[in-house]
């Protein structure tokens, strides 16, 4: 693959860096605040010779944009891998249209997983190939306990990643006489302004290791969320991981016979519905599910998806040189 390629970042990601690390060595950061952002489309104009660009996400488009402004033969791929299609609708006008001529310069799509491949599709017209995310740090040898009452959200303070509606289940469950105790690690705990003798908020924590251990079971509520790492890595532990259906892994639950662990919906009490349903289930049960989480979580290594991001864009580099 003799082809000249930029990386354009925000800060990148280990998973996106991890892709990018296997096509060139060319990084750049386009900035992670608007004003960042404007401050660098002004370095953009240098070095403009490459023959591809390859964006972490949508908020590179107008970095990537001025470059091939100068260089019109350069190509671009956006990696799919945020909540730019989702969020798009939802933008006002002004920065709906913007977008939208934005990514009519966009090349090829890479999607983090079938459903913002389903998201981009609305919007773009042309080939959109899937490359899922994996875990950064598992915990294969993790020994969970699977018949504790502690529960436990990872994630940064995102309002669409719900953990609020997750408070809300564990507020009825126990109201019910339940004593489910809820930990919430990360950056999510930061505008949480209730508090429970149940709730734990915990922070960023450089080890999650003791979570995994002392919880049965990992709910992410969300509205939409790609491909987050942190479903892997709870299944690579070996806790019951319970996701949405607009959670990135979705379709791979589905797959691999974990559909009981998704959630119809995100509505409070569906989720307390669930997290009971699965409480309640016998210990075997809940031993049979937890290899298959473990399981299920080897098969999607950085190895492998790695290998499997590098054939797609070889295979995409190639078709532009035909």
């Amino acid at each position: 693959m003799n082809k000249k390629i930029l990386y354009i970042h925000q800060g990148s990601h280990p998973v996106h860096g991890a892709f990018a690390s296997v096509i060139t060595s060319n990084y750049v950061n386009a900035g992670n605040t608007y004003f960042q952002m404007f401050l660098r489309l002004f370095n953009s104009i240098k070095d403009i010779n490459y023959d591809i660009a390859f964006l972490e996400g949508g908020m590179c488009l107008p970095y990537a944009y001025i470059k091939k402004l100068f260089n019109p033969r350069m190509k671009i791929i956006l990696l799919n891998a945020d909540n730019f299609f989702y969020i798009l609708p939802r933008s006002n006008w002004i920065k709906f249209n913007i977008m939208i001529f934005f990514l009519s310069y966009v090349d090829n799509i890479i999607a983090i997983s079938a459903m913002n491949k389903i998201e981009a599709s609305k919007y773009f017209a042309g080939d959109i190939k899937v490359v899922n995310s994996f875990g950064v740090n598992n915990y294969f040898h993790n020994n969970p306990h699977l018949n504790s009452n502690k529960l436990l959200f990872i994630g940064s303070h995102r309002l669409d990643k719900r953990y609020d509606l997750l408070i809300k289940a564990v507020e009825l469950l126990n109201n019910e006489k339940f004593k489910f105790e809820l930990y919430l690690v990360g950056s999510c705990c930061d505008n949480i302004d209730v508090d429970f003798p149940w709730l734990h908020k915990e922070g960023f924590q450089k080890n999650i290791k003791y979570y995994f251990e002392k919880c049965s079971m990992y709910i992410h509520p969300s509205d939409f969320d790609p491909c987050p790492v942190t479903i892997f890595e709870a299944m690579s532990a070996g806790i019951l991981t319970l996701i949405t259906k607009c959670t990135g892994q979705s379709d791979i639950f589905s797959k691999n016979n974990l559909g009981c662990l998704i959630l119809e919906d995100n509505d409070p009490e569906i989720i307390a519905e669930k997290i009971n349903e699965i409480y309640q289930k016998p210990f075997s049960w809940k031993k049979k599910i937890s290899r298959q989480c473990v399981n299920t979580s080897k098969k999607y290594s950085q190895k492998n998806q790695t290998e499997k991001f590098s054939a797609i864009f070889k295979k995409i580099c190639q078709d532009y040189s035909d």
